[in-house]
């Protein structure tokens, strides 16, 4: 039986990486709103330390109501994760 209280490493770069493509879609779409509609993650690699890897988010397309977007963690030039993910755009009322 595993313990669902310990965070794995592979889970906290997950974490770490939608944080950092959070924040550039919502930099991209301010000032509305996004809400994630889906979310898809590769594993590359494996890294020890979460905390010492690149996150790298980047806008992919942006419609009116739909934003395509994802990121990369990064150890040097080795890509660890790779994302991609919708988010929904919500007009700031």
């Amino acid at each position: 039986m595993s313990d669902t209280l310990v965070t794995k490493p592979d889970e906290a770069i997950a974490l770490r990486l939608m944080q950092a493509i959070r924040a550039d879609a919502e930099r991209a779409c301010a000032p509305d709103a996004v809400d994630l509609v889906s979310v898809t993650f590769d594993v590359s690699a494996t890294a020890a330390d979460p905390g010492s890897l690149r996150y790298t988010p980047r806008i992919d397309r942006k419609t009116r109501t739909i934003l395509f977007t994802g990121g990369t963690a990064t150890a040097g030039e080795k890509t660890v994760m790779t994302a991609t993910a919708v988010y929904r755009i919500t007009p700031h009322a």
